[in-house]
């Protein structure tokens, strides 16, 4: 493929798809999903571009464990069509706690207590980021939402009758990087029906990720 034909593909992927996981927020300028920045986590486990605009959250990250190198972010953005609020995570664990090693942290997500497939058709393929050979997969989950209104600031609102939690349906995307020492995991998760506006998103962080050195 010479370069011409490759800048309007980009082009016409870019208006097909571009711009659906854009970032905007009450009383502040829109932020385009390429829009980035570079983050680098503790310790330099691992760098990795992040998309400027959504929350960043560095503590209390899942499956920590007293002892064991643990260190990422979690990245969130504003709720979707299905009200949940699309996630990406990016976090390092080191062998042992939770996780004697890579295909313990598989096994418990594959059999995540709220999945709502059948894990016999789960799909698992080859990853690759920086060079390094991984696994991924994807699963279909349940969370509980309040499906509340979106309000505005400033807007004074009258609501009738209790707000009725329900269940949402939630499609989880992984991608698992192993070494000697412990693993990489990249998380993604979105409602059904909005998994596909963020996914790009995602693609493009673990495409980014340059990994450090274990301890």
């Amino acid at each position: 493929m010479n370069s011409r034909n490759f800048l309007f593909l980009s082009l016409l992927f870019s208006l097909l798809w571009g711009g659906e996981c854009d970032v905007t927020r009450y009383g502040a300028a829109k932020i385009s999903e390429f829009e980035t920045e570079l983050y680098r986590a503790k310790e330099e486990f691992f760098t990795i571009t992040i998309p400027k605009g959504w929350n960043k959250r560095e503590e209390r990250l899942p499956y920590e464990s007293p002892g064991i190198k643990t260190a990422g972010v979690i990245l969130s953005a504003p709720l979707d069509d299905g009200w949940i609020s699309p996630e990406i995570s990016v976090i390092y664990y080191g062998n042992g706690g939770f996780f004697p090693d890579y295909r313990d942290y598989i096994r418990r997500e594959r059999h995540s207590f709220n999945r709502r497939d059948d894990d016999a058709k789960t799909i698992v393929t080859d990853a690759v980021a920086d060079g390094k050979k991984g696994i991924g997969f994807e699963i279909r989950t349940t969370e509980a939402v309040n499906t509340e209104p979106l309000f505005e600031p400033g807007i004074m609102y009258r609501l009738n009758g209790e707000m009725i939690p329900k269940m949402a349906d939630v499609v989880e995307v992984f991608r698992v990087f192993p070494e000697e020492k412990g693993f990489w995991v990249f998380h993604y998760k979105a409602s059904e029906s909005g998994i596909l506006k963020c996914r790009g998103v995602f693609d493009r962080v673990v495409d980014s990720a340059r990994f450090g050195k274990e301890p």
